[in-house]
């Protein structure tokens, strides 16, 4: 029998890890069999961890997207089936991929026909994101993300007024007029279950051709640094591992908005033997958002995993945190230890596959 695929893309910081893990324990809660597949440009990823948290069964597509590793995405997807045997595997691309359709959903319906049935391509769209406020090549990555999309998700409802949910679905629906239109809360729930019935009765029709310049689409992606740093702190005193994170998150803001860089998202996890805590950031000047929350968490001792995305360039990024850190463990109370640092701008996107509706199969 055929696994569902769920793919849901989107842009950096839409809330699509949230969305899949209220979805996969949503799912799980009634009876069906879930894996989850998380996809980033490089390792050491917040989005693996949470699941793993949990127990939701995972694999991870490291050091490039879906489309460009898509035998990486076969490896994991086939990992899953093994291991758990999924009813449902939901996958989350890299939030500056696009081309989903021609470079993943088309390749996985003509290449493995059998083994998978796969959902209308849902694309999620966080109300207050402005795209404008990057470089032009990123507003045209984020406008073709949302212009092969099948279903459209207006995500953070509870961060809006009745007013302002109205204002915001009748401007996506004038713009994109043949996506079926959701609005739901991935932190709250709300409207999850009915973007999932959704999502599962249908199949995707993959008829959207979606015309796109891949100079653009490269410039895009190579505008924006990525960081993914993992270490461990070790204080004489105990410290609050929620105001260290919270710290850390605006201590970030402060520094990328005096450099006018713009933030696409930064995740932050932190954990010791005895609790967790994970925030991210989407943009300078809205609140920090939990995902995972404990009040007053104390500890000597703590481990850490940063992700960020940020429009600078990698020397620039990678010089902020580390400054940010170094000011939130000051010696000798504090030391602070990396065992992992990755920046770096990604390199253009080179597609396994690229099918279009009439693409004939090499035999």
């Amino acid at each position: 029998m055929a696994t569902s695929l769920i793919l849901v893309g989107g842009f950096l910081g839409a809330g699509k890890t949230t969305l899949l893990l209220r979805a996969a324990r949503l799912l799980v809660e009634r009876g069906y069999r879930v894996g989850l597949i998380t996809n980033d440009q490089g390792n050491d990823l917040v989005d693996t961890t949470m699941a793993t948290w949990q127990e939701i069964p995972v694999a991870e597509v490291a050091g490039g997207c879906f489309c460009c590793r898509f035998p990486d995405l076969i490896k994991a997807l086939r990992r899953l089936q093994k291991s758990v045997n999924p009813d449902i595997i939901l996958a989350e691309p890299v939030g500056s991929c696009t081309d989903l359709a021609a470079t993943v959903l088309r390749p996985l319906v003509g290449y493995y026909p059998e083994q998978f049935r796969l959902a209308p391509l849902t694309i999620l769209v966080e109300p207050g994101r402005r795209s404008e406020n990057f470089p032009s090549a990123v507003d045209y990555l984020y406008r073709k993300q949302l212009a092969e999309a099948e279903i459209i998700i207006l995500n953070k409802l509870d961060g809006l007024n009745a007013g302002q949910q109205q204002k915001r679905l009748a401007e996506l629906k004038s713009a994109y007029p043949n996506a079926h239109l959701l609005g739901l809360s991935a932190r709250t729930g709300q409207g999850v279950a009915e973007w999932l019935e959704a999502a599962l009765a249908r199949p995707s029709s993959m008829a959207q051709v979606l015309e796109l310049d891949y100079r653009r689409y490269a410039d895009a992606e190579t505008c924006l640094g990525w960081l993914n740093a993992k270490g461990a702190i070790h204080s004489l005193t105990p410290f609050s591992v929620t105001a260290w994170v919270e710290a850390l998150l605006h201590t970030l803001e402060d520094a990328f908005a005096g450099q006018n860089a713009p933030i696409a998202h930064i995740k932050v996890q932190m954990s010791t033997p005895t609790t967790a805590v994970k925030a991210s950031l989407t943009q300078a000047g809205v609140p920090i958002s939990w995902d995972v929350w404990a009040e007053d968490a104390a500890t000597g001792q703590a481990q850490f995993i940063v992700n960020a995305r940020v429009n600078t360039d990698p020397r620039t990024l990678g010089q902020a945190v580390r400054r940010a850190i170094e000011a939130l463990t000051p010696r000798p109370e504090f030391r602070c230890d990396f065992t992992h640092f990755e920046c770096f701008s990604p390199l253009p996107p080179q597609p396994t596959h690229r099918l279009g509706p009439t693409t004939a199969l090499p035999l």
